[in-house]
């Protein structure tokens, strides 16, 4: 986990977290989401939680119904990755997953993502299939799908 003192914990997304989590949104995604997919997500009741210790840096969001999960979004801020901080909110979801009896968990991520990809495959996640020119723009990439099987 991190090192140093720091108190680190996990927490549901509420409307205050949105512009920080929109930040951490521009500093790590190619292709951001705008502040009101965020909000949109918290209104249709997703699953929506981030990380804090004095401030937000990191956030998961993942859609749950008819027996499946979709992790739709995670991420740490930059100053922070490399330190398990994906992993546990990548746990996280897994753990609401199973307490809500889906059968699987399914998530896209891009190739150019090692990073990400060495996380899920640590949790279990096996690769299902390409997805052609899925991410864009700012520049079309594939997206690689996973699943996690209960």
């Amino acid at each position: 986990m991190d090192s140093g003192t720091e108190a680190v914990a996990i927490h549901p997304m509420i409307v205050d977290d949105l512009g920080r989590v929109a930040e951490l949104e521009q500093a790590v995604s190619p292709a951001p989401w705008s502040p009101g997919v965020f909000l949109d997500c918290l209104k249709v009741d997703y699953e929506c939680w981030v990380l804090r210790s004095d401030d937000v840096f990191g956030y998961a969001i993942a859609a749950l119904g008819a027996g499946e999960a979709h992790l739709l979004n995670i991420a740490v801020a930059p100053s922070k990755q490399g330190r398990g901080f994906g992993g546990q909110l990548l746990r996280k979801i897994i753990r609401v997953a199973r307490e809500e009896d889906t059968e699987r968990l399914l998530l896209e991520v891009r190739p150019s993502n090692l990073r990400a990809q060495a996380i899920y495959q640590k949790a279990g996640f096996e690769l299902l299939s390409r997805r052609p020119r899925y991410y864009g723009p700012p520049q079309k990439e594939d997206a690689l799908v996973y699943a996690l099987e209960f």
